[in-house]
């Protein structure tokens, strides 16, 4: 039998959380699915909520370490795609994120441009402020935009999970949406 430790916990928590959500979610089915006692489960983690927070920190970080890890470009065209094909490969990671924010929006503090995190679209501020730089695209507010194709990919996400798009149908969908945006960033907008 596998070890457990809390990584391998974490990670089947957000599995089920991903495909289940908040409301389905529970101690005693994450440790059939693993298979486990669930006291195995409060050895790691005081309770449900100190593990699902734990979880959403870990993703966070992990989701983290993967942008960063993304080949440098110098084109904000095929960066942009790039974190789109990201995003889309992160699924199950950002569903679970998605999730938790959603279940919990109340423990999270009202930032300057709504409840979702500032940082949350960071990874697109990145690509608009490259476009910026190199006369790519015309925008008028880096910020909000950043956040509204943060939020429209990720609606997609949604939309797909837990069904994982074939290889012709990711590729079909990482150029449609990036189609999309790219003309509504070199427009401005207007």
């Amino acid at each position: 039998m596998t070890k457990v430790n809390s990584v391998v916990i974490i990670q089947k928590a957000a599995k089920l959380f991903a495909d289940s959500g908040m409301d389905a979610f529970s101690i005693r089915k994450l440790a059939n699915t693993i298979p486990i006692s669930p006291s195995v489960i409060y050895h790691h983690f005081e309770n449900e909520e100190v593990l699902l927070s734990s979880m959403f920190d870990y993703l966070n970080h992990l989701l983290g370490e993967k942008r960063a890890a993304l080949p440098k470009l110098n084109s904000a065209n095929q960066m942009l795609k790039q974190r789109i094909e990201f995003q889309i490969d992160n699924q199950e990671e950002i569903v679970t994120v998605l999730k938790y924010y959603l279940a919990n929006r109340r423990k999270f503090p009202k930032f300057k441009n709504g409840f979702v995190p500032d940082k949350s679209a960071l990874h697109i501020e990145e690509v608009l402020r490259l476009g910026i730089e190199t006369g790519e695209f015309n925008l008028k507010n880096l910020e909000d935009d950043a956040k509204v194709i943060t939020h429209a990919i990720n609606g997609f996400l949604l939309e797909y999970h837990p069904y994982i798009p074939t290889d012709i149908e990711k590729r079909d969908l990482v150029n449609r949406i990036h189609n999309f945006l790219i003309r509504a960033l070199t427009k401005g907008g207007e």
